[in-house]
């Protein structure tokens, strides 16, 4: 299995060293020409949001699992 930003270099390669369009590099490769286009964004910025919500929550009850963190979410109202 080969994550998307593998994808998106290998796609890159194609169009640099082979001149191919980006449609047919990202048709080759298997990625959506959106997905090419897309910035990344690191993990940790994207889910930030949540990741705090669930630290503040484990803080309150540190014996919960992650069910109950993610139950007690659902009933505040918080819906990502």
């Amino acid at each position: 299995m080969v994550t998307p930003s593998a994808k998106r270099l290998a796609a890159q390669t194609m169009v640099e060293l082979h001149h191919l369009p980006i449609n047919r590099a990202c048709a080759a490769i298997g990625l959506s020409r959106a997905a090419f286009y897309r910035p990344q964004t690191a993990p940790v910025v994207r889910d930030g949001e949540v990741i705090d919500a669930l630290n503040a929550i484990v803080e309150v009850n540190g014996r919960w699992g992650f069910w109950k963190c993610f139950d007690r979410l659902r009933l505040d109202g918080r819906r990502w």
